[in-house]
């Protein structure tokens, strides 16, 4: 049989080849640990590191491993108390993790980091949408960070019209007939909302977060590695279905928000930032 290195060692592996005084990010983890995954498994070495599709690339299985992640001031940090040393495998087997370890961290750095290596995952989605939503998404927070005000600042929001409007036709309905609801419904908010002289790009990310978070669960639970889907929904939430229940909701009120105030509730940035603010409490992520 193979050798198998685990979360913890591959973990140990990679931060002691990292050696950087800034800690190593939650979300560089989990993408790095699915290119190392793969580039050990064509070294001949199996890597025991279970992973789900979710909302924005793969998501590895940390529960069950000795990996922690701390909060510190200037967001995440991975922690691993395994050490190098401590890995009971051939001399052999540790330099050839090794090097493919250095190699996938270094096409991380020289592709640009998180952003590149979102995108190179994004290759391998599973389906089409996914990438349309990607490049949806980086619109909208490019203009959240560089363009407060689509229209004070001259921001075209034609171009996230025909991103929407990619998504929207292909998404996977024949195999998620399910979701055709939510997905036409989250269409028109969309649509209302860039209909609308005056919004915040922040507003439009919030409303597509809780779309594809009800999508991304369905799809965590089809597209997974060495997992169960009992184990997955248990990573997502304690409750996946109150989860998309209260999701769905918020989608809702927003549709009942435009349909009875229309462009007056949108001239109200209290009432919008309000509103926003119950949806971030609400549902336990930020609105943008």
């Amino acid at each position: 049989m193979p050798p198998t290195l685990s979360v913890d060692e591959v973990t140990a592996l990679l931060l002691d080849i990292r050696d950087f005084d800034n800690p190593l990010r939650e979300k560089e983890l989990h993408k790095l640990l699915y290119f190392i995954k793969r580039g050990l498994q064509e070294e001949g070495i199996d890597a025991d590191i279970p992973y789900y599709w979710y909302r924005y690339g793969t998501m590895a299985k940390l529960s069950d491993s000795a990996v922690s992640i701390a909060q510190t001031d200037g967001g995440t940090a991975v922690q691993c108390p395994v050490t190098p040393t401590s890995l009971d495998h051939s001399e052999s087997v540790v330099d050839k993790a090794k090097m493919v370890i250095s190699q996938e961290f270094s096409r991380y750095v020289q592709q640009g980091g998180l952003e590149g290596i979102t995108d190179r995952q994004y290759e391998d989605a599973p389906y089409k949408v996914q990438r349309h939503y990607r490049e949806m998404d980086k619109q909208l927070r490019t203009a959240t960070d560089e363009h407060p005000d689509f229209m004070e600042e001259g921001y075209d929001p034609d171009a996230v019209r025909r991103s929407l409007s990619r998504v929207v036709r292909s998404f996977p309905t024949d195999e998620f007939p399910e979701f055709e609801d939510d997905l036409y419904l989250w269409y028109g908010v969309m649509s209302t909302e860039l209909d609308e002289e005056r919004y915040k790009p922040e507003t439009l990310l919030s409303i597509s977060d809780r779309f594809w978070t009800i999508f991304s669960i369905e799809l965590a639970q089809r597209k997974h590695s060495d997992m169960t889907v009992r184990e997955i929904r248990s990573e997502i939430s304690d409750d996946v279905d109150e989860y998309k229940a209260r999701l769905r909701e918020s989608l809702r009120n927003r549709e009942r928000e435009q349909t009875e105030f229309g462009p007056t509730l949108e001239e109200d940035d209290i009432v919008r930032d309000l509103s926003d603010a119950v949806s971030e409490s609400l549902l336990g992520f930020p609105a943008y």
